[in-house]
């Protein structure tokens, strides 16, 4: 039943990755096209020395960090607030659900307008705050990377709220009844009753936001396109302009693998955190 589906991924997936990581070890640039058929560790080596590959890294794991931890707040927020909703309960979940339905470029557009130094509406509503002053938002080095964030964040979080709102909903309200009894209040009820039934859900979560936010693209590239001065060249922007405006598709192969190892990397620690946390709540 599963070997339709995982032949498609291995043709879909599994090739480019054995063609990028032959390509790694190999001289493909068509700067130098004669240097072709020289194989090696020589990228991985320049790798290791290249300080934009590794300040990219960095603010990759930036970036990843804020999106997740803002997309995660976010959708807990919006799932407690429409769980107990009865009157227009669709209407709000709409509301919440309607950035997903939208695709990165477009989430790029509208918040590049939005930005806009002399007429983007955040800085219009910014002069009727007192003590707070609009910016170049994308332009500043201060504040291109937490614009970026933001956008990433509102792009992301429908996907979260849909996990969190579902495992609300599986909780037994038996839980909280007898919660009440024990005169527990809302913030307890949260802390030893909703927080401890989540994690598993949490735990998918934060997976799914993690590769979402490490590999991120369109949003970063559109809006800033790794500028200024670098200050958003993430991983993954570096990846592009090393293949396509360098024409080094060897050195990008190589980035790449570097993005794939980092994520599985990723993924693993932040699974064995959870199973430890889970060993150390059901010991003893």
């Amino acid at each position: 039943m599963l070997l339709p589906a995982l032949v498609v991924l291995g043709l879909v997936i599994g090739l480019p990755m054995l063609r990028a990581v032959e390509m790694s070890f190999d001289t493909v640039n068509l700067r130098r096209p004669h240097l072709a058929g020289k194989l090696g560790l020589h990228n991985y080596d320049r790798l290791l020395s290249d300080p934009r590959a590794w300040s990219a890294v960095a603010l990759s794991a930036l970036y990843m960090a804020g999106t997740v931890a803002g997309s995660v707040a976010l959708a807990l927020a919006a799932a407690l607030l429409t769980r107990r909703i009865v009157r227009g309960r669709a209407l709000a979940r709409l509301v919440f659900l309607l950035p997903w339905t939208f695709p990165a470029v477009v989430t790029a557009l509208v918040w590049g307008v939005m930005y806009e130094g002399n007429f983007g509406v955040i800085n219009r509503l910014l002069d009727h705050v007192p003590f707070i002053e609009g910016a170049n938002w994308l332009v500043d080095r201060r504040t291109a990377l937490g614009a970026l964030i933001l956008a990433q964040i509102w792009n992301e979080f429908p996907v979260a709220y849909v996990f969190i709102l579902a495992g609300l909903h599986a909780i037994p309200e038996e839980l909280y009844e007898a919660a009440r009894i024990d005169r527990a209040g809302p913030f307890q009820q949260f802390r030893f009753i909703t927080l401890p039934q989540l994690r598993y859900i949490l735990a998918v979560v934060v997976i799914l936001l993690m590769i979402m936010g490490f590999k991120s693209f369109p949003i970063i590239f559109i809006l800033t396109g790794g500028g200024p001065a670098g200050a958003t060249e993430t991983l993954t922007v570096l990846t592009f302009t090393t293949a396509f405006r360098r024409l080094d598709f060897s050195y990008a192969a190589t980035l790449g693998i570097l993005a794939v190892a980092i994520s599985v990397l990723l993924v693993l620690g932040y699974l064995r955190l959870v199973a430890r946390l889970d060993a150390g709540r059901d010991g003893p």
